[in-house]
């Protein structure tokens, strides 16, 4: 049985016995001087009615939850165990008692209050409500509270029971709070944004939007692990908390982004200038961990409402772009929303949507640049360039095309499928009897650094039977000097495959010679940039001598990139440049177009 059903038990039927009873006590005192018998009589009356009390007792405190009896003038008749350990008190020491001996005035006047109203309206009635409790813990309890009638139908008080939901009531303000607040900070989260985006413009017509995101965050999470990044987020936003104003809405949006809504005034673009200068000041106090400081930045975007949007989503998308404004103007700085900038968006994610689709459809090209020999003028080599087309059929340059990629975590999968295919291809010419051709392909540094790339080469070469030895891959100097210790273990077993290793844009970068000397290079490519000035400027003329000077002290190959004109070639060719590719000799062709300018004396 629940102590729910005891309790309707217990209270319900002795109740209003226990009451009468109570009051035939009185009357028995008042009579005992009446005679010896009906002293002896009342004695025993007395004596049945205190057994009662007791197995009342005793059935009262078997319930669980906090259980009474009320009379008319809210005072407790009888209470149960549970009662009394709430108020650290005796049952019996109870009796008598009303909640203004328990409780402060304002919550017994509550009580009390909803007493009469049960007696007023003989009706049973649940309610939630606090309970103070002596030591001053505020807790909760579920109540419900019926009218106790006598024999003649009238109400002679009230009995109840109060089952304590503190616990459930904090879980459920919990779960409330985090509906609302990220966990990690305690900042109002996205749903709240979501809801008070309308009601904050309905108070405040003009206002901006700071959208900030932390400038190399990432590196901290891996590097230092994610409970220092925790930390240093917990502190970054009780910082912006110290430096907004009451009226002002700050949210964590996820990661390291956070938004705040600031009502603007008539000086507004001055104390906005003033507000990011406080918040960048903010951000970039140092942050000590541990034992340890850590010091980040922040980039800025900000757009206006109504100006920059008069909805949430458009308002928000225009303080991003801002803010990845930026992030490409240096990091560590504010920009404000221009319409040009949305343009500019709006063109960046057309190419990636065009970038997925192509990824899908498999609608990427591959065209292949040869690479020629400098005296013979004979085909040595290829590299295969990759381009794109947008749904049109208009050309999408790679300049373009392929920044995006990298920022948006499709480099990978793009350099997939250019390895893929430029190995199929190149096993097609193989079996055409083109077995001399070695082709060129570049690589990302994001593809370069996955955890598989060397076992995704191997089984490549192997699926299309390529050897090792046709491929060559081409490495910037950026990606080879970024992790050099780390790449010297990669790229020693790509060449334990047999694959060529060229450095290309060599002379554009940062190469340590130390380093190297070290990589298993063998070849350099000499950038366009240094090409274009030959033979004439003397700047372009000595860079172009000290690395062909340099490939041949390291005993490496060297191919110059973006030849156009007789007088280029010729300088390259008499300062003792080996092979050349561009304009001069021919632009990438699609496969079928390169395949025709393949010699029959090239084949094997």
């Amino acid at each position: 049985m629940s102590s729910w059903v005891l309790a309707a038990f217990v209270l319900g039927m002795p109740a209003a016995f226990w009451i009468g009873a109570r009051r035939a006590d009185h009357a028995m005192k008042r009579e005992r001087e009446a005679s010896e018998s009906a002293r002896t009589a009342a004695l025993a009356a007395v004596a049945q009615l205190r057994l009662l009390q007791a197995h009342q007792q005793a059935l009262m405190d078997s319930i669980d939850d906090l259980a009474w009896l009320k009379d008319t003038d809210c005072r407790f008749m009888l209470v149960n165990r549970k009662f009394g350990e709430v108020f650290n008190l005796a049952p019996e020491s109870l009796i008598g008692k009303s909640d203004y001996d328990l409780s402060p005035p304002d919550m017994a006047a509550h009580y009390q209050a909803h007493d009469r109203m049960v007696m007023t309206s003989r009706q049973v009635e649940r309610t939630e409500e606090e309970i103070h409790r002596p030591d001053g813990e505020i807790g909760w309890a579920e109540t419900i509270k019926v009218p106790v009638f006598g024999a003649d139908g009238e109400v002679v008080g009230t009995a109840g029971i109060a089952r304590d939901i503190t616990l459930r009531k904090r879980y459920q303000r919990e779960v409330e709070f985090l509906a609302r607040h990220d966990p990690l900070t305690g900042l109002f989260n996205r749903r709240h944004l979501e809801e008070q985006f309308e009601p904050f413009a309905a108070r405040h017509p003009r206002f901006a939007a700071l959208f900030l995101d932390l400038d190399n965050f990432k590196l901290i999470n891996d590097t230092d692990g994610h409970s220092v990044g925790d930390e240093l987020l917990r502190q970054l936003a009780s910082r912006l908390k110290g430096e907004i104003d009451r009226n002002d809405l700050l949210v964590r949006l996820g990661g390291d982004e956070f938004l705040l809504l600031s009502p603007l005034g008539s000086d507004s673009p001055e104390a906005l200038d003033h507000l990011a200068t406080r918040l960048e000041g903010a951000i970039g106090t140092p942050y000590e961990i541990g034992g340890t400081k850590y010091v980040v930045s922040s980039s800025i975007g900000i757009a206006v409402h109504p100006e920059h949007g008069r909805d949430r989503q458009t308002l928000i998308k225009h303080a991003d772009i801002a803010m990845y404004e930026a992030k490409k103007k240096g990091r560590n700085r504010v920009c404000w929303f221009e319409e040009a900038l949305a343009s500019e968006t709006t063109a960046r994610r057309r190419i990636e949507l065009r970038i997925r689709d192509a990824l899908k459809e498999n609608a990427f090209e591959l065209h292949y640049q040869p690479v020629n020999d400098a005296r013979t003028g004979r085909i040595v080599g290829a590299e295969a360039l990759l381009r794109l087309r947008d749904a049109q059929g208009s050309p999408i340059s790679p300049a373009r095309f392929i920044p995006i990629a990298e920022q948006t975590g499709l480099i990978e999968q793009v350099g997939e499928w250019v390895l893929d295919t430029g190995l199929r291809q190149l096993a097609a010419w193989r079996a055409e009897g083109h077995l001399n051709l070695r082709l060129a392909i570049n690589i990302s540094g994001t593809h370069f650094g996955s955890p598989r790339f060397v076992e995704r080469l191997s089984s490549r070469l192997r699926e299309t039977g390529v050897p090792g030895n046709a491929l060559e891959l081409e490495l910037t100097e950026g990606v080879l000097m970024a992790d050099a210790d780390g790449n010297i273990s990669t790229l020693a077993r790509i060449a334990a495959l047999g694959v060529a290793l060229a450095v290309d844009d060599f002379g554009t970068g940062y190469s340590s010679l130390a380093y190297l000397k070290q990589l298993p290079i063998h070849r350099l490519k000499i950038d366009r940039s240094f090409v274009q000035g030959l033979p004439v400027h003397p700047g372009d003329i000595a860079i172009t001598r000290s690395i062909l000077h340099l490939a041949q002290t390291f005993g490496f190959e060297v191919t110059a990139e973006g030849v156009e004109t007789q007088a280029q070639l010729d300088f390259l060719r008499d300062a003792g440049c080996p092979a050349v590719q561009g304009y001069l000799f021919s632009p990438a062709r699609a496969a079928a177009d390169f395949a025709a300018l393949l010699a029959p004396e090239f084949s094997a």
